[in-house]
């Protein structure tokens, strides 16, 4: 179990849907720190450009804070946050610190907290680092930033150690973001695993039944007739019963693949009659079922059902004939009816471990998507109604 939930959480970590998620939404978030502050610092910083120190300069950094931010945009949009995007993000606010007593007025300056245009680009800068790259390297940037304000605009200022701050407080949300994403991947892994292995248990169980339904069919009915006295253990048909019931096991072994797209129905079930069981006595059987397709499994659980009910008819109704009949079912399934005139028996007196009746056929047309019902009468002879996708009528 261990294993199990370590394999789901690497799963997880690598790459799940709530980290994409997560991811996508990092991307919006950054874009639009940069377009907005850009765009915000851009109009402040040209509405103070003539008590600047350079106005030139002022309208140099604009132009380039400007092209900057589309750039960063267009990348991000299409290719994410790449670290080399993100270093020249941090460039270009390095680069904004270091002149900031050219391109900022002096009021600004003198202030003990950031209030310029700068100090917006600056901050946003700090911000989106933290959700565009992992730990230690966003708050290392954030710190760097603090150091070259500083040394852009040298005396006590309060601006370094809230970009500190903001750095510390956005890496803190952004890591609590990624973590909780990496949990839900990890659920949703180990819950896709959890469904998987149901599934494939369930898969096992339902080709364990078809192995006990075959048996049931061959070996077992063979031993069973033998034990009865049916079959003498001297009859030159036990060892045809014999070779059949092996060819039936071998056939489990090697069985493999998913069945055929289509299967002629009709087919199927005229061979059943030169196919009927060595030592059983002599059934003639009618077969009335005009040419039809259908999917592979459907067509085999109805053909073995069919052959189930015929062994039956010829072990244990007396009757010397059978007939198999068709029917349309809606939309595009079909019926079949296995009727003998023969002894007949009482349905709802056979006891639950017999698994002629209930796993042979019903479950097996269960299992193929379909249904059976046996209609008898002790001295009516019997009705085996198999259908196939739904509908009895």
């Amino acid at each position: 179990m261990a294993g199990r939930r370590h394999a789901a959480a690497e799963a997880a970590d690598e790459d799940g849907p709530a980290q994409q998620g997560v991811r996508r939404k990092a991307v919006h978030l950054m874009v639009a720190l940069r377009l907005t502050s850009a765009i915000a610092g851009a109009v402040v910083a040209l509405m103070a450009v003539d008590s600047v120190a350079r106005p030139g300069w002022t309208l140099g950094c604009v132009a380039v804070l400007l092209v900057w931010a589309a750039i960063f945009t267009a990348v991000l949009l299409r290719r994410g946050p790449l670290t080399r995007v993100l270093v020249v993000d941090v460039v270009v606010v390095a680069g904004l610190c270091l002149s900031q007593s050219w391109v900022a007025p002096a009021q600004v300056l003198r202030a003990s907290a950031g209030t310029g245009w700068v100090d917006i680009v600056v901050s946003s800068g700090v911000f989106l680092v933290q959700f565009g790259s992992r730990q230690p390297f966003g708050l290392g940037v954030a710190v760097v930033v603090a150091f070259v304000y500083m040394v852009g605009a040298p005396g006590p200022r309060e601006a370094p150690v809230v970009l500190v701050v903001q750095g510390l407080l956005a890496a803190v949300l952004a890591g609590l973001l990624r973590r909780e994403a990496r949990g839900a991947d990890r659920e949703l892994a180990e819950r896709s695993r959890a469904v998987a292995d149901a599934a494939a248990r369930a898969a096992a169980r339902a080709d364990e039944r078809d192995q006990q339904r075959r048996l049931h069919d061959t070996v077992l009915a063979t031993l069973t007739m033998v034990g009865t006295g049916a079959v003498p253990s001297g009859s030159a048909a036990l060892p045809r019963r014999a070779a059949s019931d092996l060819r039936v096991i071998d056939g489990l072994r090697s069985r493999g693949g998913a069945a055929p797209r289509a299967v002629r129905l009709d087919v199927a079930l005229r061979a059943l009659v030169p196919a009927l069981r060595p030592g059983l006595p002599e059934l003639r059987v009618v077969v009335d079922v005009p040419p039809c397709e259908l999917p592979g499994e459907a067509a085999e659980a109805i053909t073995l059902s069919a052959q189930e009910a015929l062994t039956n008819v010829a072990r244990h109704s007396g009757a010397t004939e059978a007939r198999v009949g068709y029917w349309r079912t809606a939309p595009a399934g079909v019926g079949i009816e296995i009727a003998d005139e023969g002894a007949g028996f009482d349905v709802a007196a056979v006891p639950p471990q017999r698994r002629g009746l209930q796993e042979s056929i019903r479950g097996r047309m269960r299992a193929a998507g379909g249904g059976a019902e046996i209609v008898s009468r002790p001295g009516s002879g019997t009705r085996v109604r198999m259908w196939w996708p739904d509908g009895g009528g």
